[in-house]
This record gives structure tokens, C-alpha cells and sequence, in this order.
């Protein structure tokens, strides 16, 4: 874990998360207990970061504890332990347990006051992967008249998917992070309902992904003549294949979808604009700019950390209950605060990066032109 740190050069700061999974007792055995801790780890951080897993019996309630690394491995980006992330840990434990048919708490009272169920519909609600996952769980259904075709549906969009305890869980090819269908969009999305819903299609034309080749070589008749209609080319062609995928061609309303490639693609333009937009608000220049922000960044979320803080302790010292629901209000209120600079710290730390590899690359290719220079010059 330290050497993911200094490869980095992210040594400061917090050094690790600690975490626990308690279970019912006599539920489980040691074996099964660690069994799942391990999947939690795999499913929760396992693409990303360093995990160590280890099972205690030294209370009558088996539990596992979890030590993460505070830096990625992958990226060197930081790992942010907020009301969001903490959501979804124990939504993911809660749905891991189930498939293995344990028992999980119905009712958790937080004595923070914190309703962590709203954090996990609003993740829901902005989470991109599960926003795209539920838009191709619509479409394979749309498109499918068996459960076997709604499969290979998945299976083409780059999905693996399996069934436990009669649930439907998917997850893409290129992460660890299961979605357990029916959980996180709702009963409609039940393995019963999505057969009914299956069933109850009519039989359409299949839609078609379309290729920029095929939408510009289409024909016409003039007179008696079969005349080609002008076909762009290069940047052109792409250009208003792209605007045909965006829609702004509502004439004809070809049905279409977008590859994850494609997707992708946008995500990262959508990147770019957000770290323009960045350095234009913050007037960034040069690379001490962008570390003097970093700093000032990292003195700010102190500031909004230690306000929140003080919160905590006014509400545990207060006995009125209508005064702790207006602290609760103030908590939420300062932890978007918390959220907006973190945002801003994460995009510090990203464009430092972004900044060394693009110095890198531009480095080999001098390089690599000078060495073809060289062979030239001894070539003649």
C-alpha cells in the first residue's frame, strides 16, 4: 500500500479507511463469513484499490474487517468516504448477504440522523453507469421475445449477467460493481416482470446500430435515372453522423443506440469541456497555478471539515429533538459544500496527472522523430 502511495506521490493525507460487516449469530461460519467479505471487497473497491479482509471470532457475532488503501493503485486518485459511498457499501452488503440467504437489518437507525437510503436513489439517479445500465436494460427488453434473446441482448452491450436466488444481477465486462436489477430500479425490473414484459412485446423491425457509410450512401430516383446523393467525407461525414446519433436529424427518426465505445467517447468530451471550463474559472496558467489551487483546495475542505465536525458535536450535546433536525438540516447543507470542493480537489489532482502524461507523450514522440531523423541520415 505505501509503495501505491509513492508511485503517486500521495504519502500525506489520510492513510487508509477502515470498515466493518458484522453478522447474525450462529448465521455463519468463518469460512463462509470471510467468503463474503472478500466478494463485498471485490464488488466495492477491487478495480481500484487495496484491500485487506480479515475475519474475527473474538465476540459472539462473526465480523470482518476491512483496511482500504486511501490511494488507488490504478490512477492515484484518492478515495472519498462520504454519505454516498457509505450508501452503497451497505446496500451492497445487504444484497450479498440475501443472495447468500442470510438475514440483513430491514430497519437501520443511524444516530447521525442521516437517511442513507436517500443517498442511494439520488446515486441511482446520477450514477452514469447505472443511468446507462438501466437504459440497456430497457432496450433489451424492448427488443427481446424470450429470456434467452434478452440474454444475448446483454451479452452483445458488453454485460455479464447471472441469477441468484432467482434475482437478475449484471455488471459491464470492464468493472467488479454488480447491479442487482430488481434493487436498485425497482419491483418493475423483478425477473417475473421482466418476462412479462418480454411476453408482452409486439413484434417490431430489430433496431440497427448504423454506421456513418451506411447512412450517407442512400439513392434517390430522378426521372429515369438513379442519380447518388452527395456523400461527405472525413470530418464531415463524422460530424453529421454524430449529429444524426444526437437527434438533431428529426425528420426521419431512424431508431438508433449508441455503442459503449461511442458513450465513452461523450464521457470524455463532456470530461474535457469540465476541465476547460475549470481552468478558465480559476484562470490557470501554469503548473504552479493549477498546485497553489490544489493547496488552497485542500485548506478549504479542512475549514468545511472542521465546521461539519462542530455540528456533530452541538447535535450529540443537544436534547431538543426539533433543534437536532434543524443541525441535521445544517450537516446535509455543509456536506454538499464538502462534496462541491472535493469535486474540484479530485479535478486538481486529475489535470497534475493529465499534465505529467502529456508532457511524457509529447517527450517520446520528439524522441521517436529524432530517431527516425538519424536512420534517415544513414540510410543516405
Amino acid at each position: 500500500m505505501q509503495l501505491a502511495k509513492m508511485l503517486f506521490g500521495k504519502e500525506g493525507g489520510i492513510l487508509a479507511f477502515h470498515g466493518e460487516q458484522s453478522f447474525k449469530e450462529g448465521e455463519v461460519t468463518p469460512e463462509l463469513a470471510h467468503e463474503i467479505g472478500v466478494k463485498l471487497a471485490e464488488e466495492m473497491w477491487g478495480d481500484r484499490f487495496q484491500v485487506i479482509v480479515t475475519t474475527h471470532l473474538n465476540t459472539k457475532h462473526i465480523h470482518n474487517h476491512f483496511l482500504l488503501n486511501s490511494v488507488s493503485f490504478k490512477d492515484g486518485y484518492r478515495y472519498y468516504s462520504n454519505f454516498t459511498n457509505t450508501a452503497i457499501l451497505r446496500k451492497t452488503s445487504d444484497e450479498i448477504c440475501e443472495e447468500y440467504g442470510l438475514s440483513v437489518l430491514k430497519e437501520k437507525k443511524c444516530k447521525s440522523g442521516i437517511n442513507f437510503e436517500n443517498f442511494y436513489k439520488k446515486d441511482t439517479l446520477e450514477s452514469e453507469y447505472c443511468k446507462f445500465a438501466k437504459e440497456d436494460l430497457d432496450y433489451a427488453i424492448k427488443h427481446s421475445y424470450t429470456l434467452k434473446d434478452f440474454e444475448k441482448m446483454l451479452v452483445s452491450m458488453g454485460y455479464y449477467y447471472q441469477y441468484r436466488a432467482g434475482k437478475l444481477s449484471i455488471r459491464r465486462y470492464d468493472t467488479k460493481r454488480n447491479i442487482r436489477v430488481e434493487r436498485r430500479f425497482g419491483e418493475e425490473y423483478s425477473l417475473d416482470n421482466i418476462k412479462r414484459r418480454i411476453l408482452e412485446n409486439e413484434f417490431v423491425k430489430e433496431e440497427k446500430i448504423i454506421s456513418y457509410k451506411t447512412l450517407t450512401s442512400k439513392f434517390y430516383k430522378s426521372k429515369d435515372r438513379i442519380k447518388r446523393k452527395y456523400k461527405p467525407k472525413g470530418i464531415v461525414a463524422l460530424y453529421y453522423y454524430y449529429r444524426f446519433l444526437l437527434g438533431l436529424y428529426p425528420k426521419k427518426n431512424v431508431p438508433h443506440k449508441l455503442t459503449p465505445e461511442m458513450r465513452a467517447e461523450i464521457k470524455k468530451m463532456d470530461k474535457y469541456s469540465e476541465e476547460i471550463r475549470f481552468i478558465c474559472k480559476y484562470k490557470i496558467e501554469k503548473m504552479h497555478d493549477l498546485t497553489d489551487l490544489e493547496y488552497d483546495k485542500q485548506e478549504e475542505l479542512q475549514k468545511v471539515l472542521n465546521k461539519r465536525n462542530s455540528l456533530y458535536r452541538k447535535r450529540g450535546m443537544e436534547k431538543d429533538e426539533d433543534k437536532k433536525d434543524l443541525i441535521t438540516k445544517d450537516i446535509i447543507g455543509v456536506s454538499k459544500d464538502i462534496a462541491k470542493v472535493r469535486k474540484e480537489l479530485k479535478l486538481c489532482e486529475e489535470m497534475q496527472l493529465k499534465v505529467y502524461k502529456m508532457k511524457r507523450q509529447l517527450k517520446e514522440m520528439e524522441e521517436r522523430k529524432v530517431d527516425k531523423e538519424k536512420k534517415k541520415i544513414k540510410i543516405k
